[in-house]
């Protein structure tokens, strides 16, 4: 085991995994549905199943997904730096938020996607927390299955080198259940494997 490779935080990923210390940065705006499109099936049948009309998509990327299925809905992405330059830019007319200027208290929704980002992220606890922070009826989040798309002996760091990290459907489950409350977990097999949560966010009653 090789301690540099050890994070202060595992995020609830098994002893002895190896977190990379750098991930490159991934552009997504050249991607339509490629990849974690039942993803995003699954976010538009949640839709019409609870009569919703407002969905916010973090880390949206080229929100070619969220246009192409979530259309009839209310939409909002948020992305970083470029990206969110770009949808500017090419969909001046949906509504778009730039990660560092919003205020995530002030933001309310019916349904939050967040989906293949947090193996993205250096630090996730900032990302679910930024989630958290939104007022929403519930929440998706999906990420690669890393017992299946790299065998349950796999000690990391990704081969995906803009991963950090990568979760089993286990390790996942506990880390989400820090803040939200797990209400159905499910593997899809696309030309991706990712796994699907869909939970509610955890209200204080203190």
């Amino acid at each position: 085991m090789n301690k540099l490779l050890q994070p202060y935080v595992q995020y609830f990923i098994k002893q002895g995994y190896h977190h990379a210390s750098y991930a490159t940065c991934f552009d997504d705006t050249s991607n339509t549905d490629e990849w974690q499109k039942e993803v995003y099936i699954f976010a538009a049948e949640q839709m019409k199943k609870n009569n919703y009309e407002n969905v916010i998509d973090v880390g949206c990327g080229s929100a070619y997904k969220l246009i192409h299925y979530l259309d009839q809905y209310n939409t909002t992405g948020i992305e970083i730096g470029d990206t969110y330059q770009w949808l500017l830019k090419n969909y001046p007319k949906k509504s778009w938020l730039q990660m560092k200027a919003v205020q995530p208290e002030y933001l309310t929704t019916d349904l939050i996607i967040c989906s293949d980002v947090i193996e993205h992220i250096k630090e996730p606890e900032q990302l679910m927390g930024f989630i958290h922070s939104i007022q929403a009826k519930h929440i998706i989040f999906s990420t690669p299955e890393r017992d299946i798309v790299a065998g349950i002996a796999d000690q990391g760091p990704p081969e995906n080198p803009a991963h950090y990290r990568e979760w089993n459907l286990d390790e996942l489950k506990h880390f989400i259940e820090e803040r939200f409350v797990v209400e159905e977990h499910h593997v899809f097999q696309g030309r991706s494997t990712s796994q699907v949560v869909l939970c509610r966010r955890k209200v204080s009653t203190s």
